[in-house]
């Protein structure tokens, strides 16, 4: 139960809940100081009444903390309830088996009762043994790369990933057999591969084979599935899918020609969000942006993902780019829209239009920007509004050495004037490079210092890097990717 206290934080905190619209059924709440919350009525009791922000996140509010008016409301909603089902009524929507059972059907620890959404993420994330990927203020993410693949309905697991938005986990998706993870081709460059008709054929064999033998699994327990077309959260809509339901849970199986085969668990009861007005992106982006006494313009908030031992570089950036804008993405299924190589190689071109389709689903567009020179003033364009920018590059051991000293340096400087001139010359003496193709974000820029900051899907020690931008200029592939709000 909240305290007074807390439920004023609560009404605060939801001015600035931007990116989902009002419930369908909420109404206005106003405590007894005059403050006001748009919420759901979810139920009530002799003494609180439990509301649903427009978020999805329940709250427990004591009734004495009410004005008068929604103390009468709770107790007409109180009146008008049926009388509670004898105890041997089934309640609807009962999963037909018990949670223990889904478990030992999965082949997972996913559930501790019979419902995962109430559920704190990180405590979910301990009970499947993944590692925490990263955290920040609005997204959580935690992801595993088995050494070897583990057994989910029968097939093999390449990789688990768990999201969560403000606290309350989004989906859980499995990935099984898939380009990138192909056992013939695993840790090979995929610059090398010569992929010949007899590869191809027994790939899409093996894809076949995960797809069945998991429907099949799915279905012996429960029922025969709905048949998708273009199912939930889909990048592309010629993908092929099953969904089934166990209780407030769908399972969403998917299969992409020559890509992959997934499964995701998301909220049964979710549909798509209702698309954010391009005035309520833009305040809530530029709300993102800090800025620093000593000249640094930065953006915060993005969420941190690891792009694990395959050369997804750009569809982990722009995963981060699309969970940051609101758009629900998972590297991997950007990875085989974006026709990923066996062995993980993905580039920009490829993976633009199919990306730009599904953003455009979403009431976003895909920018390719012009850049001619890397300044402050070119970034401040898109920086101050609080979008990112998508940025290739060459990532050297020279740069990385540069950009990691400059990070670990620039954190104890007081005299920001000499800064600037040992920045300039670091710059100036960086000799470039032009091998090791790679994408990031550029999240910030300081005007005075003449640099730019830029992160890393590397994990958390990577949010946050500076480099002067004489040497940035000197690895830029000169390709700049925006999301125009």
């Amino acid at each position: 139960m909240i305290s007074r206290a807390s439920f004023l934080f609560l009404v605060a905190s939801f001015a600035g809940a931007l990116l989902s619209p009002a419930p369908a059924q909420a109404r206005i709440w106003t405590d007894r100081q005059g403050r006001t919350i748009e919420a759901e009525f979810v139920s009530a009791n002799e003494t609180a009444v439990t509301i649903r922000r427009d978020d999805g996140r329940n709250f427990e509010v004591p009734l004495a903390t009410l004005a008068d008016d929604d103390r009468a409301y709770v107790a007409a909603q109180l009146a008008a309830q049926p009388p509670p089902p004898s105890s041997s009524a089934a309640p609807a929507g009962l999963p037909p088996f018990s949670f223990d059972e889904f478990n030992a059907l999965l082949g997972l620890t996913l559930l501790a009762d019979s419902e995962l959404w109430d559920d704190e993420p990180a405590t979910v994330a301990r009970r499947l043994r993944l590692p925490e990927e990263a955290k920040t203020e609005h997204f959580e993410s935690y992801r595993a790369y088995p050494r070897r693949p583990v057994s989910v309905l029968g097939a093999d697991a390449y990789t688990l990933a768990l999201q969560a938005g403000e606290g309350r986990i989004t989906a859980l998706t499995v990935m099984f057999a898939n380009r990138g993870d192909y056992p013939a081709f695993a840790g090979k460059d995929s610059r090398l591969l010569i992929v010949t008709k007899a590869d191809l054929r027994a790939f899409d064999q093996a894809l076949k084979a995960d797809f069945d033998k998991i429907a099949a699994t799915l279905s012996a327990r429960l029922g025969e599935p709905r048949r998708e077309s273009a199912p939930s959260g889909s990048l592309d809509s010629g993908r092929r899918g099953l969904r089934w339901e166990y209780g407030p849970h769908a399972l969403v199986l998917n299969h992409d020609e020559e890509q992959m085969v997934s499964l995701k668990i998301v909220p049964s009861e979710r549909v798509a969000a209702a698309k954010v007005s391009s005035e309520q992106l833009r305040r809530l982006l530029e709300s993102r942006v800090t800025r620093r006494p000593n000249g640094d313009v930065i953006i915060g908030g993005v969420p941190m993902i690891s792009q694990g031992p395959k050369g997804y570089c750009v569809p982990a950036t722009f995963e981060r780019y699309l969970r940051y804008v609101g758009i629900p993405a998972d590297m991997y299924e950007l990875a085989m829209t974006g026709g990923t190589s066996f062995g993980g190689g993905t580039t920009f071109q490829s993976m633009a239009a199919g990306i730009d389709r599904y953003v455009r689903r979403q009431g976003r567009r895909l920018e390719n920007v012009q850049i001619n020179k890397l300044t402050p003033s070119a970034l401040s364009r898109y920086i101050d509004e609080g979008r990112p920018v998508v940025w290739g590059l060459y990532s050297t051991d020279g740069f990385n050495q540069l950009s990691n000293a400059r990070t670990r340096e620039r954190a104890d400087v007081t005299d920001w004037v000499a800064w600037k001139k040992t920045s300039a010359t670091a710059g100036k003496d960086f000799g470039g490079g032009r091998s090791g193709a790679h994408a990031c974000l550029i999240i910030g820029y300081n005007r005075a210092t003449n640099e730019l900051a830029f992160t890393d899907s590397w994990g958390p020690d990577f949010a946050e890097r500076w480099v002067p931008v004489e040497a940035a200029q000197k690895v830029s592939q000169n390709e700049f990717w925006v999301i125009a709000r």
